[in-house]
C-alpha cells in the first residue's frame, strides 16, 4: 500500500497485489506521482518496486538521473540490485517544490482454504428375509446343509476358514486405518481452522491499524490546513504593523569625541579587526569612520510606539566585533548614528527614538512620529504562556534583514536597487520601501517550554528576526522573539531552540511609558 504525502492526492492510498509496481508520472505507471500545484516532475517511469518472496526492493530507473531518497537518506544498493524497502518507509522523489512523497506500507497476504468434505457412509439396506417355512421344510434345509458341509473336504474347509479370517483381519485393519486417517485429518482441519482464524484476526488488526493511520493522516492534514489558514489570517491582518529596523553605530573616544576611523580610505573594504583579533583602526586614522550597519524587527504596540529587543537598540552589547573594538580601543564608547523603521506599503522610513529599555529583560521601546500613516496596532495577550505549551505559534519578522528581502525579488530588480541605492543597509532598505517590497516573513512552530522570563519555541528565525512578534492561536502577541541557540562558530545547533521574552514584560514598560507621558502633558 502506498499513501500520498504530498500533492493534490495527499492523504489518498493505493493498494496493489502484483509482484511488480512501476512508479512515475505517466498514465502508464501503476502508481502515478502527483507533485504540488504548479510543480513539474520528469515524465515517464522513475522507479520500480519488486516483491520477491515478501522481500521488497526499490530499483530506480538510471536513465532518469533523478534524486530519490528513502527516509531522507540516499539509496544504497543491496544484493538484489535495488534498495530494500521496509514497512513504514517514506519515499521522496525530487527536491524543492518539484518533488513528491509517498508512504510505503506492507499489506498482509490474503489467505483462503477449502473446507474438507466428508463422505458419509451409506448404511446397507437390510434384505428382507423370506417368510419362514413350516417345520418340515426347516428340518429339510438343515439336513441338506449338514450333508453338503459333510461333503466338503477338510482342506477346503480350512482354506475357507483361513480366508474368512484373513478377510476379517484385513477389514478390521482397513477400518482402523480409516479411523486413524479420519482422526488425523480432523486434527489437521482443526489446526488449519485455528490458523485461518489467527490470520483473519491479524488481518482485522492490520485493517484497524491502517484505519487509525488513515485517520491520523487525515487529522494531521486538517491540523496543517487549520495552521495554514491561521497563519495566512495573521499575516494579512498584522504584517502592516511589523517593521524592519535598520540602524548603524560608530565608536567615539570618551572626552575628546573623536571618531574611530580606518587608517586610509583604501582600508574601508577591510574589517577593522584582523584575523588575529587585532584592531586595525584608530581615532587618528585618515580614512572614513568605522560604522557598523545592522537590522532587526519591531512591531506597533500603540500609536507611535513600537516594541523590540534591547539588543536591537544597543547592538554593540551582543556583537563580538564591537566588543573587540571597545576592549582594544582604549576609552572608546559606542554611539548610535541612525535608527529607522520601514513598514510594509509605506515608501518612506520613520526615525526611531529609544524611550527606554529593560534592565533585566531583552525588551526596549521606541517612539516615532506616525502622522497620518495607516499602521495597525497589534493586540497583546495577557494570559500566562505556560498554559499553552505545545500550542502552535506564528512569527512575523525579517530574518536575514535586508539581504533576505533582496533574495525574495527578481534578479533584475535586485541589481537595479543595488545600482541606484549603493551598498549600505539603510540605502538598500530605502530602495526596497520605495518599490513597496518591504514585507515580513511568516514562519510557524510550537511552544516547547515557558519560563517567567523566557519562552522556547520552534518557529524558524535567524539574525534580523530579533524583535519579531510571536502570535498565539487567538492572533494575540504572547512574546518578543529574542535569540537562537547557536554553537561557538555561530551556526544554529538545534532548530527547535529559539527564545522569546514574554510580552508581559513589554506591557509593564508600556504602562510606565503611558503614565510618564500623561504626567508630562500640560
Amino acid at each position: 500500500m502506498f499513501v500520498y504525502l504530498s500533492g493534490t492526492e495527499k492523504g489518498k492510498t493505493r493498494i496493489f497485489t502484483q509482484d511488480h509496481v512501476t512508479i512515475g508520472t505517466s498514465d502508464a505507471c501503476d502508481l502515478k506521482l502527483v507533485p504540488e500545484d504548479g510543480a513539474i516532475l520528469p515524465d515517464g517511469v522513475l522507479a520500480d518496486v519488486f516483491d520477491e518472496d515478501s522481500s521488497f526492493h526499490l530499483v530506480p530507473r538510471n536513465e532518469n538521473h533523478f534524486e530519490i531518497t528513502v527516509n531522507g537518506e540516499g539509496l544504497e544498493a543491496d544484493a538484489g540490485g535495488g534498495h530494500s524497502l521496509h514497512d513504514g518507509d517514506t519515499l521522496h522523489f525530487g527536491h524543492g517544490l518539484s518533488s513528491a512523497s509517498i508512504l510505503f506500507q506492507v499489506m498482509p497476504e490474503n489467505f483462503s482454504a477449502s473446507g474438507i468434505v466428508r463422505r458419509e457412509d451409506r448404511e446397507m439396506e437390510p434384505v428382507s428375509g423370506q417368510t419362514p417355512h413350516p417345520l418340515t421344510a426347516t428340518l429339510f434345509v438343515k439336513e441338506l446343509s449338514a450333508s453338503l458341509w459333510a461333503e466338503i473336504p477338510r482342506r477346503a474347509k480350512r482354506i475357507a476358514v483361513i480366508s474368512i479370517g484373513v478377510v476379517a483381519v484385513v477389514t478390521v485393519g482397513l477400518l482402523l486405518f480409516g479411523l486413524i486417517t479420519l482422526v488425523r485429518n480432523t486434527n489437521k482441519t482443526d489446526r488449519l481452522a485455528e490458523q485461518i482464524f489467527g490470520i483473519q484476526a491479524r488481518r482485522d488488526q492490520d485493517r484497524e491499524l491502517i484505519k487509525k493511520q488513515q485517520e491520523e493522516i487525515e487529522r494531521l492534514r486538517e491540523v496543517s490546513e487549520q495552521t495554514r489558514r491561521f497563519t495566512q489570517k495573521i499575516a494579512e491582518l498584522y504584517s502592516p504593523g511589523v517593521c524592519l529596523i535598520v540602524g548603524s553605530y560608530s565608536f567615539v573616544e570618551r572626552g575628546t569625541g573623536r571618531v574611530l576611523r580606518y587608517e586610509t580610505a583604501d582600508n574601508v573594504s577591510d574589517m577593522p579587526v584582523d584575523k588575529n583579533g587585532n584592531l586595525r583602526a584608530s581615532v587618528d586614522g585618515a580614512g572614513p569612520k568605522v560604522q557598523i550597519d545592522y537590522t532587526g524587527t519591531g512591531f506597533v504596540v500603540e500609536d507611535g510606539l513600537i516594541a523590540t529587543n534591547k539588543h536591537v537598540v544597543q547592538p554593540w552589547a551582543t556583537d563580538q566585533l564591537a566588543q573587540i573594538i571597545l576592549n582594544q580601543g582604549g576609552g572608546l564608547s559606542a554611539h548610535l548614528d541612525a535608527l529607522e523603521a520601514f513598514f510594509p506599503s509605506i515608501q518612506t522610513p520613520f526615525e526611531l527614538k529609544v524611550t527606554g529599555s529593560s534592565v533585566r529583560y531583552d525588551v526596549a521601546l521606541c517612539k516615532f512620529e506616525k502622522a497620518n500613516a495607516a499602521i495597525p496596532v497589534l493586540p497583546i495577550s495577557h494570559e500566562d504562556p505556560r498554559q499553552i505549551i505545545g500550542e502552535p505559534v506564528v512569527l512575523l519578522g525579517y530574518p536575514t534583514g535586508v539581504d533576505g528581502l533582496l533574495q525574495r525579488i527578481e534578479e533584475s530588480e535586485r541589481r537595479e536597487i543595488m545600482k541606484e541605492h549603493g551598498q549600505s543597509a539603510t540605502e538598500v532598505a530605502t530602495g526596497l520601501a520605495a518599490r513597496g517590497l518591504i514585507r515580513p516573513l511568516t514562519t510557524t512552530g510550537t511552544i516547547s517550554d515557558a519560563l517567567p522570563g523566557r519562552i522556547v519555541h520552534s518557529a524558524q528565525t535567524t539574525e534580523g528576526g530579533s524583535g519579531s512578534p510571536m502570535f498565539d492561536r487567538e492572533g494575540r502577541v504572547i512574546a518578543i522573539n529574542s535569540a537562537i541557540l547557536a554553537t561557538i562558530d555561530g551556526n544554529q545547533s538545534f532548530g527547535g531552540s529559539n527564545f522569546g521574552v514574554p510580552i508581559k514584560h513589554a506591557y509593564e514598560m508600556i504602562e510606565s511609558y503611558d503614565k510618564d507621558k500623561q504626567g508630562s502633558s500640560p
